[in-house]
């Protein structure tokens, strides 16, 4: 009986007639695997960004939104503030 192995499948052990134990092929063991990598899209970066994100403060959002609308948002402090930051920037 010839000792062919399946096509597309590791060579099975065969038994040894004489010590009647299995005997691996000897190009069995010597298979090597290459390493294995993970490349993440752009796309996939961008996302883990964003599930890193805190969580939109929607009171806050909504008053301000209020604010705007009422003509009560922007004050004369809040613009003077707003143009010493730049000043303090340019310098």
């Amino acid at each position: 009986m010839s000792e062919i192995s399946p096509i597309h499948r590791p060579a099975a052990p065969t038994l040894d007639p004489h010590t009647r134990s299995a005997k691996t092929p000897a190009h069995a063991d010597t298979a090597t695997r290459g390493d294995d990598q993970v490349e993440l899209s752009t796309t996939a970066q961008l996302l883990s960004k964003i599930a890193e994100l805190p969580d939109v403060r929607q009171d806050l959002v909504d008053r301000v939104r209020a604010a705007l609308a009422d003509s009560t948002y922007e004050t004369d402090a809040k613009t003077d503030a707003a143009i010493d930051g730049l000043l303090e920037d340019i310098a």
